[in-house]
């Protein structure tokens, strides 16, 4: 009897491991389930250039700001506080693209007048990088029906490769952020090219 229980508990701890394993597992990749649910909420009503454009202004805004405050798990808030300001912006009737662009140009002369060294150089980046993708995202939001598509695809294709690169160095934003970004970064971008494609006649 016990040695039946004994081989019963033996046979079945590596399945009970491999389970417990693979629960770890889904668990720690909470980003990315944020970042699908975040994606699909976003494209309830099809893909939108426009829509992808803002949320590209508002990543780069959250990663400069992230970058002037110093703390990597700072951007949490920075999505907060972005998203926050776009809501209120609607509300108040002023322009939610440009109040980003507000906050972001605040943000970035705050810290590059504070900041010294090799956080200056940081910030830098940082806002060369909030420049470039809102210039994109400006530039899909003004353009025709076809260039808009296209140039808001790319403005999200080169923030998944921002967030990568984040990602894999573990500077500036949480890896938690960059991951859910990605997922969401990239699915805008895949759900844009596609929605352009099958509009193509044959």
């Amino acid at each position: 009897m016990n040695n039946t229980t004994h081989l019963d508990s033996h046979f079945h701890q590596p399945a009970a491991g491999r389970v417990a394993r693979g629960i770890r597992h889904v668990i720690s990749r909470w980003p990315s389930a944020l970042g699908l649910l975040a994606l699909l909420a976003n494209l309830a009503s099809g893909a939108d250039p426009h829509v992808t454009a803002m949320i590209i202004i508002i990543a780069a805004t959250c990663y400069l700001g992230a970058a002037v405050l110093g703390s990597q798990r700072s951007v949490w808030v920075m999505v907060i506080v972005a998203s926050a300001a776009v809501v209120l912006a609607k509300l108040t009737g002023l322009d939610s693209t440009a109040t980003l662009i507000v906050m972001g140009i605040g943000l970035a002369v705050f810290g590059l007048i504070r900041a010294t060294g090799t956080h200056r150089y940081t910030i830098g980046v940082q806002t060369l990088g909030f420049l470039g993708y809102t210039a994109i995202g400006l530039a899909a939001m003004m353009s025709g029906p076809t260039w808009t598509i296209y140039l808001a695809a790319i403005a999200a294709l080169g923030h998944t490769a921002w967030d990568i690169a984040h990602f894999a160095r573990n500077k500036v934003v949480s890896r938690s952020l960059a991951e859910a970004c990605f997922v969401l970064d990239l699915g805008l971008a895949v759900a844009l090219l596609v929605s352009a494609w099958t509009a193509l006649p044959h």
